[in-house]
């Protein structure tokens, strides 16, 4: 699936790009359940525990929209979506913002999409949280109240109390 933004996004031409990965995780489903290849795709991809292909892509690239968000201020992703969520970016002139209405509803690929996802977020991201300073880790905060159990520790008492 890497790559898959380049051609998976809304109005994209992929069937036979679909048709060669659903050959391919029928195979898969097949040699990981021993099932005959006259079986139902649905039903040996279910017992694989395998989602469709298509839902597993849109899956993915929801997750990588969402994402957009967690990139710096200056990335360059940024600086081509709309006006509002240049961040300090330095603006490109071929900016979303830029285009026409009748251009964008034109227009077709990863950005766009990102664009009319974009403000479907309600979560602030912040690489650098306050909670993540030292001090203020869990650790450093709570150090007496958490304790882990020693797997080997744990092994030597059971040795020793099943020889004596």
């Amino acid at each position: 699936m890497y790559g898959f933004r380049l051609w998976f996004f809304k109005g994209a031409k992929n069937k036979t790009t679909f048709k060669i990965l659903t050959q391919m995780q029928r195979k898969a489903a097949l040699w990981i359940t021993g099932a005959f290849r006259t079986s139902p795709m649905g039903g040996t991809e279910a017992l694989a525990g395998l989602i469709p292909v298509h839902l597993h892509l849109r899956k993915l690239a929801d997750r990588a929209n969402l994402r957009i968000t967690t990139l710096s201020d200056t990335h360059p992703i940024q600086s081509l979506l709309s006006a509002d969520y240049v961040k300090r970016a330095e603006v490109h002139h071929c900016l979303v913002s830029n285009m026409a209405p009748a251009m964008q509803d034109k227009v077709h690929g990863t950005i766009m999409e990102i664009e009319n996802h974009h403000h479907k977020l309600t979560e602030v991201f912040e690489p650098c949280a306050p909670e993540n300073r030292p001090g203020f880790r869990l650790m450093d905060r709570f150090a007496a109240q958490v304790s882990f159990n020693d797997f080997k520790i744990n092994m030597e008492n059971e040795a020793l109390s099943v020889a004596n």
